[in-house]
């Protein structure tokens, strides 16, 4: 809640017709990479944007349990997180096939 990147001041009013003004959440465009691969781009509050990252990559199993992170980059000025593993991930190379695929087809 501290954190002022995560909201912004606006004013409004309130129930009464009082003019308030008061912080409300913002959300920010993040985009993410895993290795070498743009996965997409996400609206996210900014909060933690590692943990979100790596959630994701776990819920859409893009990751799996015997994957090795060796590094999490992010870049707030650009709002992109890099999640890096030891060896190409299963995701990479489904990727490719559906790229290649694509290409062959077109």
């Amino acid at each position: 809640p501290g954190d002022e990147r995560l909201t912004r001041r606006v004013q409004g009013m309130d129930q009464d017709g009082v003019e308030v003004v008061t912080s409300v959440t913002m959300e920010r465009p993040l985009t993410l990479f895993l290795n070498a691969q743009e996965v997409g781009t996400m609206m996210t509050i900014g909060d933690y944007p590692e943990y979100l990252a790596v959630g994701y990559l776990l819920n859409q199993n893009m990751l799996i349990s015997r994957d090795e992170i060796t590094a999490i980059d992010f870049d707030p000025e650009i709002d992109t997180v890099v999640v890096r593993t030891g060896d190409q991930t299963n995701f990479e190379d489904k990727l490719k096939k559906k790229f290649k695929k694509g290409i062959n087809n077109g």
